[in-house]
């Protein structure tokens, strides 16, 4: 036959089940939509002029991939879905006579279709809000808008080729499951479920395993103490929960429903009698479902609280990105005149006064310490899961940066020990053979520290002066350490936000023309950088969240018309033994609701849980207001909640009205 017959074919069908491609057309709509627009951004020529060019647009292709690769996860699982509904059409092409081949072109055309509606509207509209979208994006930023609007193809091109990929394996994979399917596979009705009636011993141990799983998850991901740890265990523990959350909802939850059924009081009750007698067989059958929904509505309140409370806390972030107000690092010393210079001419340009500038020498290398012995060596020392810093000054570098008055005698050195390896009653160190006495042991951090994600161990030993600091250096070189000694110059200075910002630009132009540095930052250029890279985290966050958030709504929105349609014979019984409309009514709104926020209490245990993860996340960008942080999560909690309410009604009302409105036209 001809390949027209098919297509006819393929767009009847697609027309006569709207109900079920019309959700996923709307959120593939969606998904292409933001991909396209994720790299017109990333390959916008406005960006190049942001600070931090290189990190956004890293950070924009990786949302890319992110989002390519969720879409082909999501995609998948949908389309399982559908084509599970399916089969019992799908046999009836065969037990016709239609051979596979004539089945597939069916299947190909309606993929055809689909990719060709959702590709054409989602691009063309990612085309029109492209320029809106990246003027809220610059106006996040605090940036002047840069908006390039030149034309290309190549994103388009690029949009294109992935989704049709991700179309192509998903046909590819539904064409062999036909294929291989028996006919009398394909005609049974995989939509009837056997009803659940007596726990298994299998049914325990998976509840129990489920249980576990999820507990092991929430102590797994309480130990971790870095935030490289943090990636892997966020990945790793994100594994754990779907696969427990999908074994305890399949058993653990089913348990408890079965437990309730022996509650005479509460069983034998109209709206209890059919909502449990219903539930059980409900619960297990849409557990992979609600597993699901279980970890998109956790990954929606991580990803976008976190994002959230990341650019909301910009001003936090950059008040202590340092204690002065910003640091220049050098290696020459005779070149700190020039530099001081600059500090001062770039004030008096821009209108701002200088508090004051300080000096300070240091002496810093890798190394490894050992708390017990005091040593600092090149052995490895086991438990490390970092590098050990070793940061050596005199006592009147220290005391001028910190304001303190310490004193310290010959061979006596002043130590501080990084925080998380703590050491007590330390009497003496050895650094590559070179003793001193402790004669004191201080708590960090040291100045000019920035507070921010952890990436060494850094410990500090204060000496008494530069006679004994250039011996050890001497020592040491003579050993094969080669490290220079460096020269921070920090200043502070007064004024407002803006004037600031002005003095970094015209402070970097003047350091451009001074050699030997190395190292330039400031609060201020914190302040512009931050603004920038939270908002594209924002911006990615907020495409991406609303996507899952799509993807649940079309998975809750399939259940509820698939388990509609399948429950409009039991409405019918249930009206004949005598049940009312608005009694029906009761049972779908307690049954409903009861798998509804099943996986949203399930999911705020996971946050609560994976909230000290959040705060070592948190860290990286120099976050630390806990309480801050805190405060966004509840108030996210509380506001997706709420449009998960009105999802459930909705839901509801569709569920309802096509069973009673089915039931009625019997």
């Amino acid at each position: 036959m001809k390949q027209t017959f098919w297509a006819k074919i393929a767009f009847k069908n697609i027309i006569e089940n709207k109900k079920f491609h019309l959700a996923n057309l709307i959120v593939s709509i969606f998904t292409i939509m933001s991909f396209y627009i994720f790299t017109f951004t990333a390959t916008n020529k406005g960006l190049a002029d942001v600070r931090g060019y290189t990190g956004l647009k890293f950070i924009l292709m990786v949302g890319c991939v992110f989002l390519a690769l969720i879409s082909f996860v999501f995609k998948a699982y949908t389309n399982r879905l559908l084509i599970k509904r399916r089969n019992k059409e799908l046999g009836l092409y065969a037990a016709w006579g239609l051979e596979p081949k004539h089945v597939n072109s069916i299947l190909f055309f309606e993929a055809l279709y689909m990719y060709l509606a959702y590709a054409v509207i989602g691009i063309g509209i990612g085309v029109l809000l492209q320029k809106y979208v990246y003027r809220v994006m610059f106006t996040l930023m605090h940036c002047d808008i840069r908006y390039a609007g030149d034309f290309s193809f190549n994103n388009i091109f690029i949009s294109l080729g992935v989704f049709a990929v991700i179309d192509l394996c998903i046909l590819f994979k539904n064409m062999i499951s036909v294929s291989k399917k028996k006919i009398i596979a394909l005609l049974k009705d995989e939509t009837a479920v056997e009803p659940v009636k007596k726990l298994r011993a299998s049914d325990i141990l998976k509840a129990v395993i489920g249980v576990a799983l999820i507990i092991c998850a929430y102590i797994y991901v309480n130990r971790v103490d870095d935030f490289v740890n943090s990636l892997r265990t966020l990945v790793f523990a994100v594994a754990l929960l779907f696969l427990g959350s999908f074994l305890a909802i399949s058993s653990f939850v089913v348990m408890i429903e079965l437990a309730l059924k022996k509650q005479d009081k509460l069983y034998y009750r109209n709206t209890f009698f059919t909502t449990l007698a219903k539930l059980v067989t409900r619960t297990r059958n849409n557990a992979l479902s609600l597993a699901v929904i279980n970890i998109l509505f956790t990954c929606v309140i991580v990803g976008s609280s976190s994002t959230i409370a990341l650019y909301l806390g910009t001003e936090r972030q950059a008040s202590v990105a340092f204690k002065t107000d910003g640091e220049i690092s050098l290696i020459d010393e005779n070149r700190i005149p020039e530099v001081e210079e600059a500090i001062r001419s770039s004030a008096a340009d821009t209108g701002l006064s200088v508090e004051g500038i300080w000096i300070a020498k240091r002496y810093a290398f890798p190394t490894a310490f050992n708390e017990k012995t005091g040593e600092f060596s090149n052995e490895y020392i086991t438990g490390r899961n970092l590098p050990d810093i070793i940061e050596m000054m005199t006592v009147e570098t220290f005391n001028k940066n910190e304001g303190t008055n310490y004193t310290l005698k010959e061979g006596e050195v002043l130590f501080i020990s990084d925080e998380e390896c703590p050491v007590n009653g330390l009497e003496g160190v050895n650094i590559y053979g070179n003793r001193f006495k402790v004669a004191q042991i201080a708590e960090g951090p040291i100045f000019t520290d920035i507070d921010n994600i952890q990436y060494a161990y850094k410990f500090h030993v204060i000496v008494d002066n530069d006679e004994t600091l250039a011996r050890v250096r001497e020592d040491l070189l003579s050993q094969g350490n080669t490290r220079e000694f460096r020269f921070s110059v920090t200043y502070n200075v007064a004024g407002s936000k803006d004037e600031e910002l002005r003095f970094d630009e015209r402070l970097n132009d003047k350091l451009m023309h001074i050699e030997s540095i190395d190292y330039v930052d400031s609060n201020a250029t914190q302040r512009q950088t931050r603004y920038a890279r939270n908002s594209v985290f924002l911006f990615l966050g907020t495409f991406i969240s609303l996507i899952f958030i799509m993807y649940m709504i079309f998975i809750m929105y399939y259940k509820q018309i698939e388990e509609a349609l399948d429950d409009v014979g039991n409405v019918k019984i249930m009206k004949k033994i005598g049940m009312y409309s608005a009694e029906i009514k009761k049972c779908i709104f307690a049954e409903n609701g009861i798998l509804f926020f099943l996986p949203v209490v399930m999911a705020f245990c996971h946050v609560a849980a994976c909230f000290a993860l959040m705060k070592d996340v948190m860290k990286l960008f120099m976050l630390t207001d806990m309480d801050f942080i805190r405060l966004c999560v509840v108030l996210f909690c509380v506001g997706i909640l709420v449009v998960y309410m009105l999802m459930y009604y909705g839901a509801y009302k569709v569920y309802s009205g096509i069973v009673l409105k089915e039931d009625s036209s019997v």
